[in-house]
């Protein structure tokens, strides 16, 4: 990717406000309830916070009657969201049906994914990226190591995947975003962002700067995958982490497509993030042997640090 120039991002934070409050009204719009199936499980899960949190498990198709063990994929809500929301505004139960993996679907309020500033006993960092993995492990038929664990999320969910897998690269291989709203901790103008890391100063601001944490990150990180659209308000704040990546020895793609900030191009957009999955997941040991026919939809070659479609 080209040196990116300075004028491609100005006033990223209120390109980052602007985002959050166009989103609540799509993501507000889930079901009440989902009902246990075959591959769907509603389970609720305790950690580090004041009560459990609900979570939505998609289970492969013929779970039920294997013994193996898979690989998980924890897709992370956007703000004003919850752990419905990928489940009722995409096609997700369709585009993994053919896949190999166990996919959980968390419930992290409007935390930022972060252990909160404003209120100490909501840890929500610590829950996402510890607690829901460890219960996930404890309870369903999982493998265990790093290889076969992604994280990826839309929005604010995108933020928190790209935070968790720059924090937290022994836990995960892969991280994804979506429409990142990837300066949330420089930005002050937002009530939620304030709670999550408290005022200009706080340590929690520079501990949770994806931009910091990138310029820190070794070649034993994550693989990021970073997909935004050029109609995206957050497009500056995606342009900006990718020209820190490209100056680090990290492995990273980039994709900048037409789209804005809507479940129509999240739903577009997820089945070529599932096929870097699968891709990932046919490199397990064992995992093409027993793999079932079909899967994700073909994706382009990736192109580490370019723009691609």
């Amino acid at each position: 990717m080209p040196a990116l120039r300075a004028s491609r991002r100005p006033r990223a934070a209120l390109c980052l406000l602007a985002a959050l409050a166009a989103a609540p009204q799509v993501a507000r719009a889930q079901a009440a309830f989902i009902p246990d199936t075959a591959r769907v499980r509603v389970v609720s899960i305790p950690g580090s916070l004041p009560q459990p949190r609900r979570a939505v498990v998609v289970l492969p198709t013929g779970y039920g009657a294997s013994a193996r063990r898979y690989p998980v994929l924890y897709l992370l809500h956007g703000h004003d969201g919850g752990h419905l929301n990928w489940m009722d505004r995409t096609n997700l139960l369709d585009y993994t049906a053919a896949l190999p993996l166990i996919v959980v679907l968390p419930d992290a309020g409007d935390s930022w994914y972060t252990n909160s500033a404003a209120r100490p006993d909501e840890k929500f960092e610590d829950y996402v990226a510890k607690d829901v993995p460890a219960f996930i492990d404890l309870h369903f038929r999982t493998l265990t190591f790093r290889e076969a664990r992604y994280v990826a999320g839309l929005s604010m969910g995108g933020y928190g995947a790209l935070k968790l897998g720059l924090k937290y690269p022994a836990r995960f291989s892969l991280a994804g975003s979506f429409s990142g709203a990837l300066t949330a901790a420089t930005d002050t103008s937002y009530r939620t962002l304030q709670d999550a890391f408290g005022p200009v100063g706080n340590p929690s601001r520079a501990a949770n700067d994806l931009l910091a944490l990138a310029r820190a990150a070794s070649v034993s990180a994550s693989y990021f995958y970073i997909d935004t659209g050029t109609a995206d308000r957050v497009l500056p704040s995606n342009r900006a982490l990718v020209e820190v990546m490209q100056a680090r020895p990290v492995a990273y793609e980039y994709h900048e497509v037409p789209g804005n900030h809507s479940w129509e191009f999240w739903n577009r957009r997820l089945p070529v993030f599932l096929a870097l999955v699968e891709e990932r997941i046919a490199r397990l040991p064992g995992a093409a042997s027993s793999a079932p026919p079909g899967g994700s939809p073909a994706r382009p070659a990736p192109r580490r640090g370019r723009a691609g479609h």
